[in-house]
């Protein structure tokens, strides 16, 4: 991969505003492109496996807590799954619980991610998803 190639992303958030804001400061970084997202584990499991190979994302960002499918689980079935196991999958979150950090990361996630963070925070932190992604594919 060059460096001016972009990346697919998917974030999963299920509030509607926090999703607006995070796909702006994706777009922000010009690392991502295209950017996709859901609202919850559920969705993006079904879009991720409606997917060709060559159209995954690379990156998913997923919230921890949501209906219908939490962040967790979203991150066990993908790596549970042979077609998605090698996706980045980074949790973001407000929990403070310390096992969500661990059964996170113990899970395959590549980044745990706090909130809540400023807008740049939040586009420093995608722009170094891709350096993971990209350390991790090599």
């Amino acid at each position: 991969m060059h460096a001016d190639e972009k990346l697919g992303l998917l974030i999963v958030e299920d509030d509607a505003t926090i999703r607006y804001l995070e796909e702006v400061a994706a777009q922000r970084t010009g690392v991502f492109d295209p950017i996709s997202a859901a609202a919850d584990g559920r969705a993006a499991l079904e879009w991720l496996k409606s997917r060709a190979p060559h159209e995954l994302p690379a990156i998913v960002v997923t919230d921890l807590n949501m209906p219908r499918m939490n962040g967790l689980d979203l991150l066990r079935a993908i790596k549970t799954d042979p077609a998605l196991e090698r996706l980045c999958v980074a949790v973001i979150t407000s929990s403070n619980i310390p096992h969500d950090r661990e059964d996170a990361l113990a899970a395959g996630a590549c980044a745990f991610i706090p909130k809540p963070m400023r807008l740049e925070e939040f586009s420093r932190a995608m722009a170094q998803l891709r350096h993971a992604w990209e350390s991790a594919a090599v």
